[in-house]
């Protein structure tokens, strides 16, 4: 089931990989309730929910106003409310709010604020078995002119941090152009998971009742490592944690004590990532870039000693299973440019006829996937010029018109991702498969009802949207 939510216009939409957006209630009348928090507006936080199986959501519901345009973080406890942590607009401060749940609702109190000096960014949030709050951050020293982790706790349910809001906080890093964090509770431990300078993943920890934070200790020694990793919990005490090599996604556990080897899950350096331990195995998500704006999504999961081979996680958003150019004046008039089409080799994906994705009246080309698909990402290495096309697909009898949810798109930018309906739960339920040149698959036809007077040619057509900031449930 894919569904759309809402469409926003903040920069980070689901923030930066370390940080939960997403939760499920655990317990009680509203188990499986699930919560999203985001920003909708660079300035605006909210929240929506929904109930199995998910297809109809809440309108947004308003937790902040005063945002920055940066990511907040977000953490659900065992009772099921909620604390978000934000920067706040124009002042950059970092601000801390409980949202507590009752009878399905949450209520939301009033914001405390967690650090006032320096700038502050990319807030993590956890809670340890004391109900003692534990936030870490990305703190910006204007004088130094280097970004550092600071981590700050709450005693009173964030009433008060630290010694007030002048105090920065424990600095958990030397400072440099770059860093993340992510809190873990492992009992009796208080993890904070850092990328420093893009070169180092690595961690310092507290345990819950003492006084200070333990000494540095490396995980990985990469230059690829930013925001880009994150860590989940097990219900038997692991720490999993999934993050890029320099040519490669990779993973390793932590059973408190001991850390594994490296472990490989993909060849490729991911787009984004995400990992949820279900049952005590590690399933983890992420994006490979397949060309320009698009992301293809996979996952995989820990058997054995080993991941499996990763698997599509969406079967509607990836190349085309068919795609084919039609002329209708030529000879032979199909001719079939799947594997063309689903690489970025520029202009090679044209009927050698006319010498174009499509031309005259009455020509076309058809995209095909074994399953139902939203959207189609067409990028040309000539665009069309005085042409126009319809878009039609199979209703069972007949080809039938409609007009692309994200507008007409006559083939007349070199660039274009085509949303043909909002979502995949929003796709016809009379479309239905049939067979273009002996191929039964469910296509998209695109036809010309006016001749190009400069034919477009393509370089790649897929179904892979932009796939940014994975969330998993929390």
């Amino acid at each position: 089931m894919q569904k759309l939510i809402d469409t926003v216009s903040s920069f980070y939409a689901t923030g930066i990989q370390p940080q939960a957006k997403m939760f499920k209630v655990s317990f009680g009348q509203y188990q499986d309730r699930v919560i999203i928090i985001y920003p909708q507006t660079p300035n605006q936080l909210v929240y929506v929910w929904s109930d199995p199986p998910y297809l109809s959501w809440s309108d947004p519901t308003e937790i902040a106003t005063d945002s920055a345009d940066y990511p907040p973080s977000v953490f659900m406890d065992s009772d099921g409310n909620i604390y978000v942590v934000y920067t706040q607009q124009t002042t950059l401060n970092l601000l801390e709010l409980k949202m507590s749940f009752s009878q399905g609702n949450w209520s939301l109190g009033t914001a405390n604020t967690v650090c006032n000096v320096g700038e502050n960014y990319f807030p993590s949030f956890t809670k340890d078995s004391t109900s003692r709050l534990w936030i870490s951050w990305t703190y910006y020293d204007s004088g130094a002119e280097r970004y550092f982790v600071h981590a700050k706790t709450s005693q009173d349910d964030g009433a008060t941090w630290g010694t007030g809001p002048s105090d920065p906080g424990s600095t958990l890093t030397n400072g440099t152009g770059s860093c993340y964090s992510q809190l873990v509770f492992q009992p009796p431990y208080i993890h904070c998971f850092y990328s420093d300078d893009s070169t180092l993943l690595a961690y310092r920890s507290r345990e819950i009742q003492a006084a200070g934070w333990d000494s540095q200790q490396t995980i990985y020694s990469s230059s690829t490592i930013d925001d880009n990793f994150c860590a989940d919990l097990s219900a038997d005490n692991k720490v999993g944690i999934l993050f890029p090599g320099t040519s490669s996604l990779l993973y390793k556990e932590f059973d408190g004590n001991n850390w594994s080897g490296v472990l490989t899950v993909d060849n490729s350096v991911p787009e984004s990532l995400a990992i949820k331990f279900l049952d005590n195995i590690p399933y983890v998500f992420f994006a490979k870039n397949v060309g320009n704006g698009q992301n293809q999504l996979f996952y995989s999961y820990k058997e054995g000693i080993s991941f499996v081979s990763p698997e599509f996680f969406e079967c509607g958003q990836k190349p085309f299973d068919k795609v084919f150019c039609y002329d209708d004046s030529a000879v032979t008039k199909y001719y079939d440019r799947t594997t063309e089409a689903s690489d970025s080799t520029p202009a090679d994906v044209f009927h050698p006829t006319s010498g174009g994705l499509v031309k005259d009246t009455d020509d076309a080309f058809y995209v095909g996937m074994d399953v139902k698909f939203n959207l189609t990402k067409i990028i040309l290495s000539t665009a069309g010029i005085g042409g126009e096309v319809k878009w039609q697909y199979w209703n069972g009898e007949s080809w039938s018109d409609f007009v692309p949810q994200s507008g007409g798109y006559h083939l007349d930018s070199e660039d274009k991702t085509v949303i043909l309906w909002e979502d995949l739960n929003s796709v016809p339920s009379d479309w239905q498969r049939c067979p273009v040149n002996g191929v039964f698959e469910f296509w998209i036809k695109i036809l010309v009802t006016t001749t190009f007077a400069t034919a477009p040619v393509g370089t790649q057509i897929t179904a892979v949207p932009e796939a940014k900031y994975l969330k998993v449930i929390r």
